[in-house]
């Protein structure tokens, strides 16, 4: 039977400081290196082997390489079906700012008709201009 009494940690589950500096000094050190050391091996040496399991696979199912791309596969559509990453699509953008450009230029829409378009600024004030000259609201 022993007389030392043994020391319960508190409620809250941790020791003094004291305990804790004992606890440290107590642990297997070079053991536990040893054991992290070895893991980090095994790993190294199961990529290794791994990756050569793969090229040998890869050689036997496909001796003269890989196969060539399929026709159609730098397309943006197929069928009916658009192929492109939608994040890295700009065709929308595109069709917009020609829009816009459109919008804010002169140019012809029918020249043997004499028909023309003019920048949409401008046709907004050529319309109010009429309307105040026919006394009118623009409508």
């Amino acid at each position: 039977m022993s007389t030392t009494a043994q020391s319960h940690p508190p409620a809250g589950g941790h020791g003094t400081a004291a305990e804790v500096a004992q606890a440290q000094q107590q642990m297997n050190w070079p053991w536990i290196i040893g054991i992290g050391l070895a893991s980090i091996a095994i790993f190294g040496v199961a990529t290794v082997w791994s990756t050569h399991i793969l090229n040998e696979t890869r050689a036997e199912m496909q001796p003269g390489g890989p196969p060539p791309l399929p026709k159609g596969v730098d397309q943006y559509e197929v069928g009916i079906v658009n192929q492109r990453v939608f994040a890295l699509d700009q065709r929308a953008a595109q069709k917009r700012l020609q829009q816009i450009e459109r919008l804010r230029s002169y140019g012809w829409v029918d020249r043997e008709a004499g028909v023309a378009h003019v920048p949409i600024d401008e046709a907004v004030r050529m319309y109010l201009a009429e309307q105040a000259k026919k006394g009118g609201q623009p409508k």
